[in-house]
Protein backbone atom coordinates (compact mmCIF):
# COMPACT_ATOMS: atom_id res chain seq x y z
CA UNK A 1 0.00 0.00 0.00
CA UNK A 2 2.85 2.05 0.76
CA UNK A 3 4.82 1.93 -2.57
CA UNK A 4 1.47 2.93 -4.59
CA UNK A 5 0.75 5.54 -2.69
CA UNK A 6 4.45 7.21 -3.47
CA UNK A 7 4.27 6.18 -6.99
CA UNK A 8 0.84 7.52 -7.39
CA UNK A 9 2.14 11.19 -5.33
CA UNK A 10 4.93 11.01 -7.78
CA UNK A 11 2.89 10.82 -10.83
CA UNK A 12 0.16 13.35 -9.55
CA UNK A 13 3.50 16.16 -8.70
CA UNK A 14 4.12 14.87 -12.94
CA UNK A 15 0.90 14.85 -14.40
CA UNK A 16 -0.24 18.31 -12.18
CA UNK A 17 3.34 20.41 -13.13
CA UNK A 18 2.95 18.83 -16.78
CA UNK A 19 -0.73 20.06 -17.52
CA UNK A 20 0.20 23.68 -15.97
CA UNK A 21 3.16 23.82 -18.66
CA UNK A 22 0.97 23.13 -21.06
CA UNK A 23 -1.58 25.76 -20.54
CA UNK A 24 -4.39 23.41 -19.03
CA UNK A 25 -6.97 25.49 -16.40
CA UNK A 26 -5.51 24.88 -12.42
CA UNK A 27 -9.04 22.69 -11.90
CA UNK A 28 -7.97 20.62 -14.65
CA UNK A 29 -4.65 19.87 -13.77
CA UNK A 30 -5.53 19.94 -9.99
CA UNK A 31 -8.08 17.08 -11.09
CA UNK A 32 -6.09 15.09 -13.27
CA UNK A 33 -3.02 15.16 -10.45
CA UNK A 34 -5.48 14.13 -7.28
CA UNK A 35 -6.97 11.19 -9.97
CA UNK A 36 -3.96 9.65 -10.54
CA UNK A 37 -2.77 9.50 -6.71
CA UNK A 38 -5.44 6.20 -6.29
CA UNK A 39 -5.55 5.03 -9.67
CA UNK A 40 -2.04 5.71 -11.36
CA UNK A 41 -1.72 2.84 -13.65
CA UNK A 42 -5.38 3.95 -15.02
CA UNK A 43 -4.86 8.24 -14.91
CA UNK A 44 -1.39 8.14 -16.07
CA UNK A 45 -2.39 6.66 -19.39
CA UNK A 46 -5.12 8.13 -19.77
CA UNK A 47 -3.62 11.41 -19.45
CA UNK A 48 -0.76 10.77 -21.82
CA UNK A 49 -3.22 9.94 -24.37
CA UNK A 50 -6.31 12.67 -24.00
CA UNK A 51 -4.63 15.55 -21.39
CA UNK A 52 -1.63 16.49 -23.07
CA UNK A 53 -3.68 18.50 -24.95
CA UNK A 54 -1.64 22.33 -24.87
CA UNK A 55 -4.39 24.81 -24.42
CA UNK A 56 -3.88 27.46 -27.29
CA UNK A 57 -6.72 29.90 -26.71
CA UNK A 58 -5.30 30.11 -22.97
CA UNK A 59 -1.81 30.66 -24.53
CA UNK A 60 -3.00 33.34 -26.99
CA UNK A 61 -4.69 35.21 -24.16
CA UNK A 62 -1.13 35.14 -22.18
CA UNK A 63 0.72 36.30 -24.85
CA UNK A 64 -1.05 38.87 -26.71
CA UNK A 65 1.84 39.02 -29.14
CA UNK A 66 2.29 36.13 -30.53
CA UNK A 67 0.28 36.73 -34.13
CA UNK A 68 -1.37 33.33 -35.51
CA UNK A 69 -1.31 33.75 -39.61
CA UNK A 70 0.29 31.91 -42.28
CA UNK A 71 3.04 33.48 -44.51
CA UNK A 72 2.04 34.08 -47.99
CA UNK A 73 4.35 35.64 -50.49
CA UNK A 74 2.56 38.51 -52.30
CA UNK A 75 3.31 40.03 -55.26
CA UNK A 76 2.14 43.44 -56.28
CA UNK A 77 0.20 43.15 -59.79
CA UNK A 78 -1.73 45.69 -61.89
CA UNK A 79 -3.08 45.62 -64.97
CA UNK A 80 -1.56 45.69 -68.70
CA UNK A 81 -2.97 48.93 -70.12
CA UNK A 82 -3.04 47.32 -73.70
CA UNK A 83 -4.34 43.76 -73.14
CA UNK A 84 -5.68 43.70 -69.41
CA UNK A 85 -3.42 40.30 -68.05
CA UNK A 86 -2.04 41.57 -64.54
CA UNK A 87 1.52 41.85 -64.36
CA UNK A 88 4.09 42.67 -61.45
CA UNK A 89 4.47 46.55 -61.27
CA UNK A 90 8.13 45.92 -61.37
CA UNK A 91 8.04 44.49 -64.65
CA UNK A 92 9.21 46.96 -67.80
CA UNK A 93 7.38 45.32 -70.40
CA UNK A 94 4.11 43.21 -70.63
CA UNK A 95 5.04 39.60 -70.97
CA UNK A 96 1.95 39.03 -72.98
CA UNK A 97 1.64 41.75 -75.72
CA UNK A 98 5.13 43.48 -75.08
CA UNK A 99 3.65 46.63 -74.45
CA UNK A 100 6.18 49.00 -72.95
CA UNK A 101 5.10 49.24 -69.60
CA UNK A 102 7.58 51.95 -67.41
CA UNK A 103 9.53 54.25 -69.98
CA UNK A 104 12.89 55.33 -69.24
CA UNK A 105 14.80 57.95 -70.80
CA UNK A 106 17.24 56.45 -73.56
CA UNK A 107 19.82 59.26 -72.58
CA UNK A 108 19.79 59.14 -68.45
CA UNK A 109 17.73 56.10 -67.82
CA UNK A 110 15.43 57.17 -65.47
CA UNK A 111 11.61 56.57 -65.57
CA UNK A 112 9.71 59.05 -67.33
CA UNK A 113 5.73 59.63 -67.96
CA UNK A 114 4.16 58.19 -70.90
CA UNK A 115 3.11 61.85 -71.75
CA UNK A 116 6.20 63.77 -71.30
CA UNK A 117 7.87 65.15 -74.54
CA UNK A 118 11.23 66.28 -72.49
CA UNK A 119 12.93 64.17 -69.66
CA UNK A 120 12.53 65.98 -66.23
CA UNK A 121 16.14 64.86 -65.38
CA UNK A 122 18.12 65.87 -68.56
CA UNK A 123 16.13 67.52 -70.60
CA UNK A 124 16.74 65.35 -73.88
CA UNK A 125 14.05 64.65 -75.95
CA UNK A 126 11.60 61.29 -75.98
CA UNK A 127 11.63 59.13 -78.91
CA UNK A 128 8.63 56.62 -78.35
CA UNK A 129 9.01 53.99 -80.91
Amino acid sequence: MGINMLIGLIAAYFIYNDAKKLGQPFFTSLLWAVASIPMSIVIVPLYLLLGRKPNIDRQRKADPDIIDIEATVVEETTPCPMCGSKVQESFLVCPYCKHTLQLKCQSCGNEIERESKVCPYCQSQIDYK
